[in-house]
């Protein structure tokens, strides 16, 4: 790799892809980052993100005044300053406790609001969809759909888990696996008296639970205060998902279709819960239906040492674990030690290739397994009241 004259290419400024901008700016190594959406705000940003076990790695990336910026975004103002950790997970019928995970280190961020602090000072080429990749011995050259193209020493493909440079890296296998599982949310508004409420008989922050009479899953979350949303609510996130073995047999077009849905699968709900979900339906218009799928091979052609995969890209994995966010920040975070030892002359690029490759694949590849496990048993009430012995992963601590 030629420092001085070839960019690293950079696909998806999401998380993971402006992440690693961010690093690769402080160790002044010459980048290009490009992104198929027209702006950071031309879809839709999703709901929070969870940073625990990789929030050290996350935050060591960062310069310092970009790094005091993320404690701006978490979902409740200066919550880890008396956040104990704790994550429960109820009988969603009761509204008791099943189990507490062990506490660790967190912070809950707006996924927007992390987005738009990590663009800081990063010069993003929007509307630049990936048509084409090449590669020969020197470089690696994208084509975009605009009729421009560029070329570099190295593709980063963090695009997410339908990641276009997977559909070049891995033609064979690139596609999803989906589970047999849907999954709807909404945002609804609480009231200063009913996040109170909610907060003081479940979690101020996140809880998630399971219905045994239906095996359905439901889960809360907070997204913002009356402070950042400048409203007089509280805006939270309210989902539930099910067991839909063949989807086909499902109506689920129309807003009536899923609000029929919603009101079977959560018959047996928590009385003190019935109110978050009479909200739900009533913000039917805005309802985010989340395809539930993974990619466990957490492998690919590297085509020559010119690609490599990171975050979603190389081992999407459903949100049951919470854990999908933090593998990606892993990823970036062993890409730039490695890149540090390749660039003070003890590491060859083979070696930094195929490091990181062994690295990724035995971290992250078991995880997405992890966390499809986790999935399924999150629908499954006979597995999940004997946790102490069944030792399933959605109830296990979250860990490398």
């Amino acid at each position: 790799m030629s420092w001085d004259t070839k960019s690293i290419l950079i696909s998806g400024a999401g998380v993971a892809g402006l992440l690693t901008a961010q690093a690769l700016k402080q160790l002044n190594i010459p980048f290009i980052i490009f992104d198929r959406d027209d702006s950071v705000t031309s879809r839709g940003q999703g709901w929070g993100i969870t940073l625990h076990w990789a929030l050290n790695d996350f935050l060591s990336l960062l310069p310092e005044d970009i790094r005091a910026k993320v404690y701006d975004c978490q979902v409740l103002e200066d919550f880890h300053l008396n956040d104990s950790g704790n994550f429960v997970y109820i009988n969603a019928s009761t509204g008791q406790p099943l189990v507490h995970i062990p506490p660790s280190k967190r912070l809950r961020v707006r996924r927007e609001q992390i987005r738009r602090t990590l663009l800081e000072g990063i010069d993003v080429q929007w509307s630049h969809k990936t048509v084409s990749v090449e590669t020969t011995e020197e470089s690696v050259t994208v084509h975009f759909q605009n009729g421009k193209s560029v070329t570099g020493g190295l593709l980063i493909g963090a695009e997410g888990s339908n990641s276009a440079t997977r559909r070049f890296t891995n033609p064979d296998n690139y596609a999803l696996y989906d589970l047999p599982i849907r999954f709807l949310g909404a945002t609804v508004n609480l009231t200063p008296e009913e996040y109170a409420e909610v907060g003081a008989k479940f979690d101020k922050l996140l809880f998630q639970g399971t219905i045994p009479t239906t095996d359905s899953f439901f889960w809360f979350s907070l997204l913002s205060s009356p402070k950042y949303n400048k409203s007089d609510n509280y805006q939270c996130q309210v989902n539930f998902s099910w067991n839909c073995p063949d989807k086909k047999l499902e109506p689920f077009e129309t807003e009536e279709d899923k609000i029929a849905v919603i009101k079977r699968i959560s018959e047996g709900l928590d009385k003190d819960l019935m109110f978050l979900k009479e909200k739900m339906i009533a913000s039917s218009s805005s309802f985010m239906e989340i395809r539930l799928s993974d990619w466990p091979e957490a492998d690919f052609n590297d085509m020559g040492g010119k690609v490599i995969l990171v975050g979603d890209a190389c081992h999407a994995m459903v949100m049951y674990r919470g854990e999908a966010g933090n593998h990606a920040i892993a990823d970036v975070k062993l890409f730039i030690e490695l890149l540090k030892q390749n660039k003070a002359g003890s590491l060859t690029w083979a070696e930094l290739i195929d490091n990181y490759k062994k690295d990724v694949k035995a971290r992250a590849g078991p995880a997405v397994l992890l966390s499809r496990q986790a999935c399924l048993d999150a629908h499954n009430w006979a597995v999940l009241k004997d946790f102490k012995t069944n030792q399933s992963p959605l109830l296990a601590l979250r860990k490398k």
